[in-house]
């Protein structure tokens, strides 16, 4: 298997087998629109196998969570970089394979920790600023809203390594991810256009119906006793609740970020904003008062709260072990050491 160095590195479909289902419509797609991919494939799974002589599957057993499933995948591979998908990425148009290439040996060259595939929402936020040498390109600057994502992206597999800790789920590695990586030194860059054009098909374990529809012009099967179908209600309902969400979060991401610039009246007032949204948020205060003490109160208050998400899920890995083992969950959780942001 691929060895740290190796000239082509691996593009890795991070699933389960929950989502079986899912395997048949987007490998598809993956092959009808990049026909000529020059990267080694691999799918992590659970225990089942896709039956696809160009594929690799990768089974790791039984997993606690995602990003423990992702890291056990990683291991596997044990290639510095890799491309990262997800199995309900379906792929819309034919994929540029030169482009793809010249972006993975910038990553490579620049030794960057991220470069993300994905942009335009709502897939991705557009990167902080155009990159001088590389038009095409731009900084995800600490401070940005879903700097660390699960969307497409050529990783470094060290930095992606550090930002998985046990036991998060996709959304917990996207949210608590971002905030880690503003106290590391790795590069986040990403793509102003998309370099891949797909869609996510499933949310919240349901098909969207316009990514059925891609599939049936494709010619692709889908199994629709698999997993149920959003309707249009509900589909409105669940972008409304997400909007909402990521409003608020993008209020707070942007308060802080200004507050450690030294941007208090910036800050200030996506600060008012956030709390306008949740007056009774303990955190919508705090938020505010550290703020104002200037840059070293809110990067203080930050690590403390990346510190407590952090323990959080680490505690709760330990618990589902200790159950998983038939152990008292409480037994062993005292004395443990949670990574440090950064670290």
């Amino acid at each position: 298997m691929g060895k740290k160095g190796m000239s082509k590195i691996p593009l890795l479909v991070v699933s389960c087998d929950r989502y079986a289902d899912l395997w048949a419509p987007f490998f598809t797609l993956f092959w009808k629109r990049w026909p000529d991919c020059p990267y080694p494939v691999y799918l992590g799974t659970n225990f089942k196998t896709y039956p696809d002589e160009r594929v690799t599957t990768i089974r790791i057993a039984d997993d606690f969570s995602w990003s423990s499933g992702v890291r056990r995948m990683l291991e596997r591979l044990g290639a510095e970089y890799v491309i990262l998908f997800l199995e309900d990425f379906l792929i819309r148009r034919r994929v540029n394979t030169p482009k793809i290439e010249r972006l993975v040996r910038i990553a490579q060259q620049r030794q960057l920790g991220c470069l993300r595939l994905a942009a335009q929402l709502p897939l991705a936020f557009a990167p902080s600023h155009r990159l001088k040498d590389y038009p095409d390109l731009g900084v995800i600057a600490p401070g940005e809203t879903l700097r660390v994502s699960a969307q497409a992206a050529i990783w470094r597999t060290e930095t992606l390594e550090r930002l998985l800790i046990p036991c998060m789920s996709a959304w917990e590695f996207e949210e608590i991810g971002t905030q880690m990586s503003e106290f590391m030194p790795d590069l986040f860059w990403a793509t102003y256009e998309p370099a891949i054009v797909y869609d996510q098909a499933v949310e919240k374990g349901k098909w969207k119906p316009g990514d059925l529809r891609i599939c049936q012009a494709a010619g692709v099967e889908v199994d629709l006793g698999a997993r149920a179908v959003f309707s249009h209600e509900e589909l409105c309902n669940h972008y409304r609740a997400s909007e909402s969400r990521y409003r608020s979060y993008e209020a707070k991401r942007k308060a802080i970020s200004h507050f450690r610039a030294g941007g208090r009246l910036t800050g200030l007032r996506y600060s008012l904003q956030f709390l306008r949204q949740y007056p009774l948020s303990a955190q919508a205060w705090a938020v505010l008062l550290f703020g104002l003490l200037g840059s070293s109160g809110i990067t203080w208050l930050q690590r403390q709260y990346v510190r407590l998400k952090v323990a959080r899920v680490g505690r709760r890995q330990l618990e589902k072990m200790a159950v998983a083992q038939g152990r008292n969950p409480q037994a062993d959780v005292s004395g443990l050491r949670y990574p440090e942001p950064g670290e």
